[in-house]
């Protein structure tokens, strides 16, 4: 009586014991990535500027709008060909915002503005390839009749060896920053994995105030001129590198 009992109930124990051990053996190990530092650096370099630009402005007023662009047009070739004299090529002078547009006398007591005119306004700007030049440009302008100097900035003309320092220089920080960090975390720093790198916009041509060009000055006095400072070249690098664990002691 009691045998077939004991038949069953070691089959179903087989059963649950099948059961429990499938998932065992379906689990695989898998093995963990190897550790990697990533860090950025940043670095930059300087270039000394050899341009310089010079936006020369013209203005002029006559009782109609025909006047005043004649008497401009007058002055601004004067000033062109004066540019030209002092050493400046053609294919560096160009004209630009060029307008003419009427004046008027405005009234406090509310009457109707009053038209007195037409101001004519034009802009010459000069590429000096020769420092050395600047302070002559602008005399010379100056000198045929321009009216003001309505902007004088330095730039540098060469940059692609500048801007290769820089990330030469980013690369360096980023490593240095890397191997800090390995050696802080029990090991050294591993194999190259990525290395990608961002440039800062390139620098634009700096503006430099020159007071006395701007109010005017006499025709026997020299415009002094400031020194140009250098320009900055930025970079940041973003590096990745393997982690080598130090061997257990």
């Amino acid at each position: 009586m009691n045998r077939p009992y004991r038949i069953a109930l070691l089959v179903t124990s087989l059963t649950v014991s099948a059961g429990i051990a499938a998932p065992l053996t379906a689990q695989a190990v898998t093995p963990s990535a190897p550790a990697t530092i990533e860090v950025s650096g940043s670095g930059e370099a300087k270039a000394t500027p050899d341009r310089a630009l010079i936006y020369v402005g013209i203005q002029t007023r006559g009782r109609t709008a025909a006047i005043a662009g004649q008497e401009n047009a007058k002055l601004a070739t004067a000033v062109l060909d004066a540019v030209r004299v002092a050493g400046i090529a053609r294919d560096q002078i160009g004209t630009m915002n060029y307008s003419v547009s009427p004046s008027y006398r405005y009234y406090p007591d509310g009457r109707k503005p009053e038209l007195t005119g037409y101001d004519a306004t034009n802009t010459v700007r000069v590429e000096v390839r020769n420092l050395e030049l600047v302070g002559k440009v602008i005399d010379a302008s100056l000198g045929a009749g321009a009216n003001n100097i309505s902007g004088l900035s330095y730039y540098a003309s060469q940059l692609e060896a500048t801007k290769r320092e820089a990330l030469g220089n980013a690369t360096t920080d980023a490593r240095l920053s890397a191997e800090v960090m390995a050696k802080a975390a029990g090991g050294t720093l591993g194999a190259l994995v990525t290395l990608s790198s961002q440039m800062a916009e390139s620098p634009r041509p700096y503006p430099v105030m020159q007071s006395m060009v701007l109010r005017g000055k006499s025709a026997d006095e020299a415009t002094p001129m400031v020194a140009p400072s250098e320009q900055t070249v930025n970079a940041t690098v973003v590096g990745r590198w393997q982690f080598v664990p130090n061997a257990p002691r």
